[in-house]
């Protein structure tokens, strides 16, 4: 839904328009990762060590954020109106959608949710709050509303999603009261520092394309790269399915087969080339038909585009792949180091390929990146694992 949706807004919309809303929210993506302070993982396992600590360590998550989205409400539209002064439309998108970054508090319900085995209380609330905002959006493409309604959409299925799940946790409460405690925030703070450095990094190779195509090129490429992003993304979902299934049957022979656990981390590496490269290659080959049925002949250049973007699911593969490693010889380390490597070669390759080739040369930068993160950079880092990701396509010893 959420892809048929989208790629008729974009119709609506057109390059230009859909490339303005694009920028706006992946310039905002920034604040977002920052108002989550990286928090999630450190609170629910807190509270299932220390169990009579969940008032505090929940109550002391939600003051955090609540205070930290204020302050990147602020820091967003104060940055918008220095990075583009002058710009009163931008500005005021920006305005709007970053609003979204108060109600991110909420979020904190889930934690309760997570450590209590609830989660479907979380996906029923968020599940609703998508299908009413899509709805709205469908009955602004009727109306031919302008794309400030549209900006301001994204505001209310945020809020939305807030009420409902207040309303989820009303069903299900726990049983006390939360509370604020000093010691608890600069516990938390302290050690979800490297988490929130992590989560800039990966937004930095996920999102930092198009803010550069927006100030280099300008919102029609930026429209044309947008536009391709579902077609290629949505296919993450397969890599990550995969690993959650077999995952815990390797993290087993870890300790009972050591020699089958190294084995079984080629194996899984050569299911997610042979999975990904032919499922990327019929994209590309199929990629014009694509794009001219879902978006129409105004984003022809799209086409092209998904044609090259669709390759990164290949390295995002074998990254989500090697996590499965990284977490079972206890390497964090190794993870935080790659992800700063992948933002940093995806800003170089940006800043080289953007102005001679606009959306098709971030399409590429976005593939190399990934390359360079995910497999290249193991030649230092993890050189066990750079044979394996060879050996597993070549058959190489």
């Amino acid at each position: 839904m959420g892809l048929l949706v989208g790629a008729w807004v974009a119709r609506y919309l057109g390059p230009s328009q859909y490339g303005e809303l694009a920028y706006v929210m992946a310039f905002v993506a920034f604040f977002q990762t920052i108002c989550h302070l990286g928090l999630d993982g450190i609170a629910i396992r807190d509270m299932a060590r220390e169990k009579k600590s969940s008032p505090a360590i929940l109550g002391t998550v939600l003051r955090l954020r609540l205070t930290t989205g204020l302050i990147c409400w602020f820091a967003a539209v104060a940055g918008m109106a220095m990075f583009r002064p002058g710009d009163i439309h931008t500005l005021i998108l920006t305005s709007i959608i970053a609003g979204s970054l108060i109600f991110q508090a909420a979020d904190t319900i889930d934690l309760w949710f997570q450590s209590q085995t609830q989660s479907k209380r979380t996906v029923f609330s968020k599940t609703v709050s998508y299908i009413i905002a899509s709805g709205l959006k469908v009955w602004l493409i009727v109306a031919k509303a302008p794309l400030i309604l549209f900006a301001l959409v994204s505001l209310i299925e945020l809020a939305l999603s807030a009420i409902a799940l207040m309303i989820a946790y009303l069903q299900f409460p726990a049983p006390f009261r939360w509370a604020w405690d000093v010691r608890w925030a600069k516990k938390l703070l302290h050690e979800s520092w490297p988490y929130i450095v992590s989560g800039l990094a990966i937004i930095v190779y996920m999102r930092i394309d198009q803010i550069m195509l927006r100030e280099m090129i300008g919102l029609r490429e930026l429209g044309f790269f947008t536009a391709a992003l579902p077609l290629s993304s949505t296919w993450y979902f397969i890599p990550m399915m995969i690993s959650q299934s077999i995952g815990p049957a390797i993290a087993l022979k870890k300790k009972t087969d050591p020699i089958g656990y190294e084995k079984s981390i080629t194996q899984l590496f050569s299911l997610m080339w042979w999975t990904m490269l032919p499922l990327s290659a019929g994209i590309a080959l199929f990629s014009q038909p694509i794009v001219a049925l879902l978006y129409g002949p105004a984003y022809r250049a799209s086409g092209t585009v998904l044609a090259i973007h669709v390759f990164a699911n290949i390295p995002v593969a074998l990254g989500v792949s090697q996590s499965i490693w990284i977490v079972n010889e206890g390497k964090n380390r190794i993870a935080l180091y790659k992800t700063v490597i992948g933002a940093i070669s995806n800003v170089l390759m940006n800043l080289l390929l953007i102005p001679k080739f606009g959306a098709i040369g971030a399409a590429s930068a976005t593939v190399l990146g990934q390359f360079i993160s995910a497999v290249l950079s193991n030649s230092f880092l993890a050189p066990e694992i750079f044979k394996k990701q060879i050996r597993s396509i070549t058959g190489w010893k």
